[in-house]
């Protein structure tokens, strides 16, 4: 995009909204010139959109526009960067705009093509991951590579898996509804039809893992990570950080209906009065929307052998829905998702079945025309509600609904002072006094590996005094201004 002063405001705000920058967003003060941006660099690379570094903004003071006094040099170190510490190099577009009568510099990262990825610096690829850096695991490189041609995971047999393991009641609805739409397959038999539509090996007698996901009695008795796991996160600091924690199982239809049923007893419900006079409640977000995200979730997620332990998993949060699906768009862009040139289907056989099942409340998996994410677009405008926000990370693709404000209830919970991502809420809790790290744990809320990786950040820029020596007993962490 076109980057230019109101741009950049907007942006800060948004940031400040946030308490954090974003996963396409880098934010760097740069008072002791270029810090090593090899990380960022490389994690831009491996997203299909790439990302953006700002240079001259102090994201510890409120994203304040401190400017830098050399803009053409932190031009090229960064330019210099993206050539030499990262394989394959990645292209870096600057613009320096003045701000409040400062100068800070906005680097656009391109992001690589598929058969460029996985991008490496010192032998390691790396993945943004919400406003930092991680290393790949080898199976998400491994995804990576496998996505450099189109993936064919859900044409192929399961071993073990025959005709027997499909629900009776989802084929004969499947064959009917396709024997109503097809000339060529009216009168063949059942098994012929299943072949031709790709349920069944076209050389053997197994099933395929697009019959087997769509059609099966119980898929997960082949393919356990072809399920969906769901849960309320609560504010950090509370008794329980996962309520209504489930996991869900079965064919698509039945994990399609499980989901819905399990997102309406989860998000909030108020009241609203329609013109004939008479009160119905109102769910706080479009029930259709989030339908349709989640059944995009369900059909394009990565079906191949490095996602074996990965799951469709929703989230709700005090402030918003989050659906993430293992891998990432394929033969689209996320600029073009809800116009017309936003059709792709990653798993064409399991998308062609899907187009002909309907789920135990009669409704249709999905529609088959690829207009989806219009739909999503055009019924959360009309609610109204916030626009989606997608996240593409190659690796896992990420659907985010902001729950809407004004709907909340006298009842809801007020914003917890800890909220946040994860190096925020450590600066609010450090703000108190020192503190070890099974405290910090404790009292924001997060993972181990969290709050590993966010202390390395935060210490690495110098936010985040350690007292004590890496890995000694009684090592301590504060401000860095306590220090």
């Amino acid at each position: 995009m076109s980057w230019d002063a109101p741009a950049v405001l907007a942006l800060i705000e948004k940031m400040r909204a946030h308490r954090g920058d974003f996963t396409g967003v880098e934010v760097k003060r740069g008072a002791g010139g270029v810090p090593d941006l090899a990380a960022t660099l490389c994690a831009f690379g491996n997203m299909p959109d790439g990302g953006v570094v700002i240079v001259g903004l102090d994201e510890r003071a409120g994203f304040a526009i401190t400017g830098v006094k050399d803009p053409a040099a932190v031009e090229h170190a960064i330019a210099s960067q993206a050539r030499q510490a990262v394989t394959p190099p990645v292209a870096v577009t600057f613009e320096t705009l003045a701000i409040a009568g400062k100068q800070i510099v906005v680097a656009e990262v391109q992001g690589l093509s598929a058969h460029q990825r996985p991008c490496k610096t010192g032998g390691r690829a790396y993945l943004r991951q919400a406003d930092g850096d991680y290393a790949m695991s080898a199976a998400e490189e491994q995804q990576l590579l496998a996505v450099r041609d189109r993936p064919r995971y859900d044409a192929g047999p399961v071993e073990r898996a025959a005709i027997g393991n499909l629900d009776p009641h989802l084929v004969n609805g499947f064959v009917s509804a396709v024997r109503a739409t097809s000339r060529r397959l009216r009168d063949v038999d059942d098994e012929t039809l299943l072949r031709r539509r790709g349920v069944l090996d076209a050389d053997s007698d197994r099933v395929t893992l697009a019959g087997l996901y769509a059609l099966g009695e119980y898929p997960q008795q082949f393919a356990p990570s072809l399920s969906v796991t769901a849960a309320v996160v609560t504010e950090p600091g509370s008794a329980d950080r996962l309520v209504d924690l489930v996991h869900l199982d079965g064919p698509v239809p039945d994990l399609l209906d499980a989901s819905m049923e399990w997102v309406r007893r989860n998000l909030r419900t108020g009241v609203r009065v329609g013109v004939d006079g008479h009160n119905y409640d109102h769910p706080e977000l479009p029930l259709g929307a989030v339908r349709e995200l989640i059944a995009n979730a369900l059909v394009h997620r990565d079906l191949g052998p490095h996602t074996q332990t990965k799951r469709v998993e929703i989230r709700v949060l005090p402030d918003r829905l989050v659906i993430t699906s293992p891998g990432g768009l394929w033969g689209v862009s996320r600029e073009q998702l809800g116009t017309a040139a936003g059709k792709s289907a990653v798993n064409e056989h399991l998308y062609g079945i899907c187009a002909y099942l309907s789920t135990s409340q009669g409704a249709r998996v999905i529609e088959g025309e690829g207009g989806g994410i219009g739909e999503v677009q055009r019924a959360l405008h009309e609610w109204p509600a916030d626009p989606p926000i997608f996240i593409d990370q190659a690796v896992t693709f990420t659907a985010v609904l902001m729950r809407p404000r004004a709907e909340l209830g006298p009842q809801a919970p007020a914003p917890h002072a800890q909220s946040g991502d994860p190096q925020t809420r450590i600066l609010t809790v450090l703000a108190a006094g020192a503190l070890d790290r099974n405290s910090i744990i404790e009292r924001t809320g997060l993972t181990r590996s969290q709050t590993r990786y966010a202390l390395e950040k935060l210490i690495a820029t110098d936010r985040v005094a350690m007292h004590g020596g890496l890995g000694a007993r009684n090592t301590t962490y504060s401000l860095a201004e306590e220090d």
